[in-house]
């Protein structure tokens, strides 16, 4: 073979690949405009079969209760049966990881909590999911009063004498939560952190366990979800000194919050908030937002919400998605400073 032949035989060759390059390549942008306009034609026609929402809590807990509310509203709105699925378990991780492995379609989405989005990924070793990546944001739907409260017998009036009263004891205070981890447990911690004072974390199962070591007195006081500790508080079982919102709560109005005691970077937020896997179509993003704001929003359904010591707050997918960002920021400088880890 002549040195043309060569020449002309591997331009051949050069040009053969680069027209199958060509080849694939458009077959590739073919498929995918393809995909888009399916996911587009979908977005426009949501919903056209049954939706899921994933709870990774228990049945008859407040996120149970609140996303059978939403469903039920949802149905008659939609016109299409929306169905609520508990997928409860290591500490709502198994839920999540359900949602974030579902067909970003738009009919899988479930209810965050701040363990699940803000808290697991600092204190887990290995996620099967990363929850500010593989879960996309459609909004805060509420947030909840955390309750500073203490054994009545306790003599202290407000945080400060709380404080002072560490501060002189001959040994820590103990205090109780729901669990190592957990929002009750940080919220003590960075407590701890802001003022200096030294304590011993008194872990239990739960709410309910961990106010009954309050009220018995075998611990000394507890951070908690207003929600849970109402009645309580009411009956004069519990002592609330405090609360760790931006403002007062209307149930009680005359309780000062911990802002207004000495702490002004001391919030505790407790809150739900509605994801869907990444991926999701935007327009199906913003229809699920707009729907359960209108749900949520509507005065029958918000006022029985508040009496259950939550706050509406209906956020959009951007505010929900800078919210978590900072709250991330937050706790994980906490959980870094505690030295707190669980398992894998």
């Amino acid at each position: 073979m002549t040195s043309n032949s060569v020449k002309i035989s591997l331009i051949n060759c050069h040009l053969q690949a680069k027209y199958l390059l060509l080849k694939m390549f458009g077959m590739v942008m073919l498929t995918l405009g393809l995909l888009g306009i399916t996911l587009q034609v979908n977005a426009q026609n949501y919903p056209s079969r049954s939706v899921r929402i994933v709870v990774a809590q228990a049945p008859g807990s407040s996120v149970d209760v609140f996303a059978r509310v939403l469903s039920s509203k949802l149905t008659e709105s939609w016109k299409t049966s929306v169905i609520v699925e508990n997928k409860q378990g290591a500490n709502g991780n198994i839920g999540m990881d359900l949602i974030a492995k579902s067909s970003p379609d738009g009919y899988t989405f479930g209810i965050a909590v701040p363990s699940v989005m803000v808290i697991n990924p600092f204190v887990y070793k290995n996620l099967p999911f990363k929850a500010m990546e593989d879960l996309a944001p459609i909004s805060q739907t509420t947030s909840i009063t955390f309750a500073l409260v203490t054994n009545p017998k306790l003599l202290v009036r407000n945080v400060q004498e709380l404080i002072q009263y560490a501060k002189k004891s001959a040994v820590e205070l103990n205090y109780s939560s729901a669990g190592i981890g957990n929002l009750q447990h940080l919220a003590a911690e960075l407590l701890s952190l802001k003022t200096a004072i030294k304590l011993n974390h008194i872990p239990n199962k739960g709410d309910t366990p961990a106010m009954t070591d309050v009220m018995a007195g075998n611990t000394d006081f507890m951070f908690v979800p207003l929600p849970s500790a109402i009645n309580h508080i009411k009956s004069g079982k519990l002592k609330l000194i405090a609360v760790a919102s931006k403002k007062r709560v209307i149930q009680f109005p005359d309780v000062p919050t911990l802002s207004e005691d000495g702490l002004p970077d001391l919030i505790i937020e407790g809150w739900l908030g509605l994801v869907a896997p990444t991926g999701t179509p935007t327009q199906i993003i913003e229809e699920i937002q707009k729907m359960t704001a209108q749900i949520i929003l509507e005065p029958t359904v918000k006022k029985g919400i508040e009496a259950q010591g939550f706050e509406v707050v209906a956020s959009n997918p951007k505010e929900f998605k800078e919210f978590l960002l900072q709250e991330s920021a937050k706790w994980s400088g906490v959980i870094q400073k505690s030295n707190i880890k669980l398992g894998d």
